[in-house]
């Protein structure tokens, strides 16, 4: 059985499932950045033959050549280079890790699904006496217990309720603030003490002259809130 280095996720590429993991990724990355299949070896610390292997399972999998390598004559030249299959590859597990990455930092609410409009296509859900509406999905029923996923980037932050195409709009204050990648994480407390991650920018930050413990409204649309069954 071959040894994977983290999880695997499906990718889908001339017309064709495999399976990936972060280390051939890195190491796919790397001969399409340093154009050798030697430096991108020594640059992700697998050995040149284990290498080999994983471009060639790779390609038995696709059915196809995902690097190309030719032989340099006295004058160099030669070198190894990822075809556009490869490159696809490359682009389609980008896409996953980045979607798997953003749940992973989901704000997480467990919640009852409290009432179901048939008629305008939408789910009431309770959380600790808060109310989220999200749209109807078929799969769910009333009193049904299931779990809120959020990103934290998917919430607007606003320091009057304001008429917006945001259905969820909720009061809080700050109890948290640093720096996040690029940005600005805040923590907020709703009124009913449960606390959430939200992310804005630091001009967001400056113009609205956020501080701890400053009471904002947070907007969360209906259509970011992904739900779950428990």
């Amino acid at each position: 059985m071959t040894k994977t280095f983290g999880p695997e996720y499906e990718i889908t590429v001339n017309g064709k499932t495999i399976l990936l993991d972060q280390r051939k990724f890195e190491l796919l990355k790397k001969i399409d950045m340093y154009g050798s299949i030697t430096t991108a070896s020594k640059k992700t610390k697998i050995p040149y033959r284990t290498a080999l292997n994983y471009i060639k399972n790779i390609e038995e999998s696709v059915g196809s050549g995902v690097v190309y390598s030719a032989r340099g004559g006295r004058g160099g030249g030669g070198g190894s280079n990822l075809s556009a299959l490869g490159k696809q590859i490359l682009k389609e597990y980008s896409k996953i890790s980045k979607v798997v990455s953003k749940v992973k930092d989901s704000n997480e609410l467990n919640g009852l699904i409290s009432k179901i409009d048939y008629e305008r296509e939408l789910m009431h859900i309770t959380f600790n006496n808060q109310d989220l509406i999200v749209p109807l999905r078929e799969e769910f029923e009333e009193n049904e217990e299931v779990i809120l996923l959020l990103s934290p980037e998917d919430i607007i932050v606003m320091l009057e309720p304001h008429e917006t195409s945001v259905r969820n709009i909720i009061p809080c204050k700050i109890t948290g603030m640093n720096m996040h990648d690029l940005g600005v994480r805040l923590n907020v407390e709703l009124d009913n003490g449960h606390k959430l991650n939200v992310d804005i920018t630091q001009f967001s930050r400056k113009k609205l002259d956020l501080n701890l413990e400053k009471k904002i409204y947070i907007g969360i649309k209906a259509v970011s809130i992904s739900v779950v069954k428990l």
